[in-house]
């Protein structure tokens, strides 16, 4: 484990932490935060992938196969959603031109 059983709470307040930054973010409407979260969403389908190729059938695959398609539908919402895009995109501030 090379010492990482010692430092075990302090990763998990790590990326506790990190996540509440991302929901503050999206909370206050960041685009940065949805761009992160896609980031975060395609890491986590990718790390379902050898789950359920190894998984037993029943209960195991549905459950990984769930939890793939929550994360594919909550990207894709933040992707493709006209209300999303257009809520994100009211936060940028329009640059003005010193013409």
């Amino acid at each position: 484990m090379y010492g990482l059983e010692l430092a075990g709470p302090y990763m998990i307040l790590l990326f506790g932490t990190g996540y509440s930054v991302v929901g503050w973010g999206l909370f206050r409407l960041h685009n940065w935060a949805r761009v992160l979260v896609l980031i975060l969403l395609v890491v986590e389908v990718f790390q379902l992938v050898p789950a359920i190729s190894m998984a037993a059938l029943g209960i195991p695959i549905f459950w990984y196969g769930l939890q793939i398609a929550l994360r594919v539908a909550l990207g894709w919402y933040l992707v493709q959603s006209q209300s999303v895009i257009d809520s994100f995109a009211s936060k940028v501030k329009p640059r003005i031109s010193a013409d």
